[in-house]
Parts: structure tokens; C-alpha cells; sequence
């Protein structure tokens, strides 16, 4: 099942995308989804074969590919288990997670930072993150999810078919 869509806030400077998320996990489950190589690569896209991370402000999260690039991003603020922030793929991009217990598990609110907000959504930025959110909540109840393109060509259709209209109003 897929969540909610994203929502956009256009400000001076560029554009904020929000994702929330409700699990049933504990936090310092969800944390480790969000920290630990072996559990990113349960869900986490663009599914490197090899995933990297020396967690720490100003350490490197990377992730490989067999016959492609490295990407790789900078860690900004840590505060376990409650809060992660790192660089993004854009020049001046940023991906902040807030984790909060709840009674039900935990709720993550993810905010990206990106200074062109519509080149991030059609380069499939929006797209990818909210189908790595889908991908998260199968991978914490213990069944990783294999990439699926049709799920992933569907999600984008219906950010196409909004124009993510309704997340300007977000």
C-alpha cells in the first residue's frame, strides 16, 4: 500500500518537500533502518549492491553500483535516535529525518531540501523517496521488498497526474 503523497512548500531559496509516516516499530528500530548499511539496502533507494556509512557529522553515507557511479552523501546533524540529516544529490540539497515515539511505534517526518523543486521532481526525486518510504515499511516488517517498476511507474503516474498540485497547498 502506498502512503500519502508528498507535500511542497516553495520558499526563497528553493523548495521543501515533506513525507510523514506512521510505523508500528519501536524508534530505535526505525533509526537503525535509517543507519545501518545492511538495513539501507533493504529499502533504500537507488538499491546499491553496496551500501557504506561512517556515522558521524561530517561522515559519508555511499552507495554503489556494479556498473555505475558512487553516490555519496555528508552527514549534518545526528542526534540519535531522534534526528538524521545529511546532503543530498543536488548541489545545496538536504534530507532531514525526525523520528518521535509514539504509542503506536514511531513517526517519521522527512523533510528535503532542494533549491529547484521542480527539477527534483522531474528528475524523479519525489518519486523515489516516496517509493523508498513504501519500501521502508515492508523492509521493517521483516520483508524486504524486491524493486518492483510497475509499483514505482505507477507511484509516478499519480505525482504526474497531480502535478503535485495538491502539494502546494502543503
Amino acid at each position: 500500500m502506498t502512503d500519502k503523497l508528498a507535500t511542497l512548500e516553495h520558499t526563497e531559496d528553493g523548495g521543501l518537500i515533506r513525507f510523514e509516516r506512521t510505523f508500528p516499530n519501536p524508534i530505535e528500530d526505525v533509526w537503525s533502518a535509517l543507519t545501518e548499511p545492511e538495513r539501507l539496502a533493504d529499502w533504500w533507494p537507488p538499491f546499491a549492491t553496496n551500501v557504506h556509512v561512517d556515522l558521524r557529522e561530517g561522515g559519508a553515507m555511499s552507495f554503489d553500483w556494479p556498473d555505475g557511479p558512487q553516490l555519496e552523501f555528508r552527514f549534518l546533524r545526528i542526534e540519535p535516535p531522534t534526528l538524521l540529516e545529511h546532503t543530498h544529490t543536488s548541489p545545496g540539497s538536504w534530507m532531514r529525518y525526525e523520528l518521535a515515539a509514539t504509542d503506536e511505534g514511531t513517526l517519521l517526518r522527512a523533510t528535503y531540501f532542494v533549491p529547484e523543486p521542480d527539477q527534483a521532481i522531474q528528475r524523479g526525486d519525489v518519486v523515489g523517496a516516496h517509493y523508498g518510504f513504501d519500501r521502508l515499511r515492508t523492509a521493517l516488517a521483516g520483508h524486504p521488498a524486491p524493486l518492483d517498476m510497475e509499483a514505482f511507474a505507477r507511484l509516478q503516474q499519480r505525482y504526474a497526474e497531480l502535478g503535485l498540485a495538491s502539494a502546494a497547498q502543503g
